[in-house]
């Protein structure tokens, strides 16, 4: 494939041309290795699903979470189970920002924090309301100091 110029004014003869002219100004190098694309089609498909599942974080329905966790007023018992489930997903959130900065690795209070939000998130819910909202606040408490911590050690902004 030989790469394509425009003519000047000069190289045409002087004349002014008001059209560009395609112009040959170098040969590749036969010894250039065909272009291949650095992910395979099956490869760009799971990036592009993960992409479009990804969902941006919340701090401030992060907050407003943990709020209504550790509330006075305890949350009802219909509720429980989407505010567990809204909480599991900020602790992955959470999880993914401290992996990706290296926070578990240089902080011991993030990675003491993100072994105990990961045993709360293989727990299930338990079925005694008053058992469920302890449940609920423990994860909420874990939730709020993982937040503290990464936006003490500036691994993430806060609301301000």
């Amino acid at each position: 494939m030989a790469a394509v110029g425009v003519a000047t004014s000069a190289e045409l003869g002087g004349q002014s041309s008001t059209t560009c002219e395609p112009m040959m100004t170098t040969r590749p190098s036969p010894d250039l290795e065909p272009w291949t694309p650095p992910h395979s089609a099956d490869e760009l498909t799971g990036i592009l699903s993960r992409l479009r599942g990804w969902t941006p974080f919340d701090v401030g329905a992060l907050l407003d979470d943990v709020a209504d966790v550790l509330d006075d007023l305890p949350p009802t018992a219909m509720d429980m189970p989407d505010l567990l489930q809204r909480l599991h997903a900020h602790l992955g959130q959470l999880a993914t920002i401290s992996i990706a900065n290296e926070a578990s690795e240089k902080e011991d209070d993030v990675a003491r924090l993100l072994v105990r939000g990961a045993a709360l998130r293989a727990a299930r819910l338990p079925a005694e309301p008053a058992k469920a909202q302890g449940h609920l606040r423990q994860v909420g408490w874990v939730v709020n100091e993982l937040v503290e911590r990464l936006v003490a050690a500036q691994y993430m902004k806060g609301t301000e």
